[in-house]
């Protein structure tokens, strides 16, 4: 709607160049919001052009051709003191009349802005002062442009269309939307902490201790993260419902995208005064020692879960889990699989043939093995309960499997040639075999005589030790004789 004031004639005393018809047609004026209110009445004035026309004493007439910026109040057809609960109602009424999607009139898609402009600014309070006090411009940056709507409560719009009935599904009832949120608890962050582990340790189970830093719920304001005595207040943004609606016009008619509120967060609350400890998390970091138990024949890269042990739920929610990954150090020599050990035992072709007793090494320490007589390279033997006991059920304990290794000398002496050659002869099934160059046999030779020679032969120990039985008789009869003369 447009005012047209023609009530204001400048007549100049004398000719001035002032009006002159040469000079540009806009002529600068004070803001007319300097008369005050009651010059206007209730609405707020601003200047969109002027116009002038010479009259006939020779002066001109100026007409000032404003517009009265919108009325808030008038579109939503509510009075200066209604109340959120009346505003709201003529929203809803008006909205139902003048959507895009239901009215296909011309100006309806204007009209439905002008009222969603006008429902967002009354429905916060502080836009409303700044309306009250400065009219349009002071809420101008607030609302946005014309062709964005940002709504306060993003469900009004489907509660004007289908009913307070809408209540009934989660998500659209304020009330039971609200206190779910607060009565949902969150569950806090999980933690993971590496543990190395030595092999015996698996064979027995272990108790270790672990030292690491997590997330407490604070002591002073039980998570809340209010201090003492203060309260929380209603989000001024999404009016306590934790979402926000932004509704466009797109060549496609309106689109509304509902989000959640970027000051609470979608909690639809704030803390009016932070906790001094916590600085309003609601929780802070400390340094925690923590035990845990890991139970016998556990396998490396198994992961144990130590329940509440992880960081505090936010809100004073439940903390989350520990969760502890293992590593086991290895035992060069011996090879797990699953509850069984597997290792290697290396014997000469002497032992293999007659048996003997070997030291092997085990997950208990030394111990020792029997090797059978006729073993055979690769043959396995089995200490039975020497394993990994059962996880779950350490009364079950694996094997520890050694398998044979045979190792043959590539050099003998002549005596084990002739030795071996004699034992091959009494095998029925003999079969043939090199022969020795005749250099190799008098070498072997040699050194044969050479080791007789220098060591006494039988006969010689024999006459030696008939020599001094001799002597010794011979020396006994004397001493009986000499006692009988004397």
């Amino acid at each position: 709607m447009a005012l047209s004031l023609s009530s204001l004639t400048l007549v100049p005393s004398k000719p001035s160049t002032m009006f002159s018809p040469e000079l540009p047609r806009r002529i600068a004026m004070p803001s007319f919001s300097s008369f005050g209110s009651g010059f206007f009445g209730d609405a707020s004035i601003s200047i969109r052009h002027l116009k002038r026309r010479r009259n006939r004493r020779g002066g001109f007439s100026v007409f000032v051709v404003v517009a009265a910026s919108a009325d808030y109040y008038s579109a939503l057809g509510v009075s200066r003191s209604a109340n959120n609960k009346e505003i709201k109602a003529a929203y809803r009424k008006l909205a139902r009349q003048y959507h895009p999607d239901v009215n296909k009139q011309p100006g309806a898609t204007e009209k439905f802005k002008e009222i969603s402009a006008a429902y967002e600014v009354l429905l916060d309070e502080k836009k409303r002062a700044l309306y009250d006090q400065y009219g349009e411009a002071g809420v101008k940056s607030a609302v946005g442009s014309p062709s964005a709507v940002y709504a306060a409560n993003p469900f009004d719009l489907f509660e004007t269309f289908f009913g307070s009935t809408m209540g009934s599904f989660s998500g659209f009832d304020q009330a039971a939307s609200r206190s779910q949120r607060r009565g949902s608890n969150i569950k806090g962050e999980d933690i993971r902490y590496d543990m190395n582990l030595e092999f015996s340790e698996v064979i027995s189970g272990a108790e270790k201790e672990i030292e690491l830093f997590r997330l407490e719920t604070c002591d002073i304001c039980a998570g809340s993260g209010l201090k003492i005595g203060s309260k929380m207040r209603t989000c001024s943004t999404c009016g306590g419902r934790g979402q926000v609606m932004r509704t466009e016009q797109t060549p496609f008619g309106m689109f509304s995208q509902v989000s959640i509120c970027p000051t609470c967060a979608g909690e639809g609350e704030t803390i009016s005064d932070y906790c001094r400890k916590c600085a309003g998390e609601g929780y802070v970091r400390v340094k925690k020692d923590i035990k845990v138990k890991v139970p016998p024949g556990i396998s490396k890269g198994s992961t144990l879960r130590v329940r509440g042990e992880g960081d505090a739920g936010p809100k004073g929610g439940p903390p989350g889990d520990l969760y502890v990954c293992l590593y086991v150090e290895e035992i060069s020599g011996i090879q797990r699989d699953d509850i069984n050990l597997y290792s290697s035992v290396t014997i000469n072709y002497i032992d293999a043939i007659l048996g003997a007793t070997v030291k092997v090494k085990t997950v208990d320490g030394p111990s020792e093995l029997q090797i059978p007589s006729g073993t055979q390279p690769g043959d396995v033997i089995v200490l039975a309960r020497r394993g990994v006991p059962k996880l779950n059920k350490p009364s079950t304990r694996g094997d520890h499997l050694f398998t044979v290794k045979v190792t043959i000398p590539s050099r003998i002496s002549g005596r084990e040639r002739e030795l071996l050659e004699e034992l091959a002869s009494l095998s029925d099934n003999s079969v043939g075999r090199s022969k020795v160059s005749p250099q190799t046999r008098r070498a072997e030779s040699k050194r044969s005589t050479e080791a007789k020679n220098s060591e006494p032969s039988r006969e010689q120990v024999d006459i030696l030790q008939k020599l001094k039985d001799f002597s010794g008789s011979v020396a006994n009869g004397v001493l009986k004789w000499l006692k009988d003369i004397l």
